[in-house]
């Protein structure tokens, strides 16, 4: 019997060595998570119509000008056809026009109804759609076909009374589009 009870011993002995190498062994191919991370989805598609639309040329450069002047031209050209707006999209689109409320420097504003007073500006589309720019998305300039849709106009500054002499302003005209 004392051989017997020794050799149960010795036989679990076996089993916790060979039960503590296998947890080894495993434990040393299998990846640890040490830290928390991340991953992403992009998400691509393509829609069936576009609206593309790119103007020519892209600036307007007023140079010096008066104050309390009105239908000064930029450089670029004193013409109702100066500018072209092209629509290279696949869809229809109708175009609005809209400026920033002020200059980069926040010194002079926009006015929107056509009598810029002190410190005040008008930017005005010229040519077959006429219009005041304003400050808000809702001045139609046309609507523009698909594939190549093209219209043309120009572009004239009003400037009010100044209170001092500013300096060079910049603003920005935005055009943009919406299915037609």
């Amino acid at each position: 019997m004392g051989c017997k009870k020794g050799w149960d011993v010795n036989m679990r002995i076996r089993k916790i060595i060979v039960l503590l190498i296998s947890v080894m062994f495993i434990s040393a191919i299998t990846p640890l998570a040490l830290a928390a991370t991340s991953d992403k989805i992009t998400v691509t598609f393509d829609p069936q119509g576009a609206i593309d639309l790119d103007v020519w040329p892209e600036t307007a450069n007023f140079s010096t000008v008066t104050f309390s002047s009105s239908a000064n031209w930029p450089t670029e050209g004193a013409t109702d056809t100066t500018y072209t707006l092209y629509n290279n999209g696949t869809i229809d689109a109708d175009v609005y026009i809209f400026s920033n409320t002020t200059t980069d420097s926040g010194e002079m504003t926009l006015e929107n109804t056509g009598n810029p007073g002190q410190d005040e500006y008008c930017l005005n589309v010229t040519g077959s759609n006429a219009q005041q720019i304003t400050n808000s998305n809702t001045s139609w300039i046309n609507s523009l076909t698909g594939g190549g849709g093209t219209v043309t106009f120009g572009i004239n500054l009003e400037l009010g009374g100044g209170s001092t002499d500013f300096g060079w302003q910049t603003t920005r005209i935005n055009i943009t589009g919406a299915i037609a």
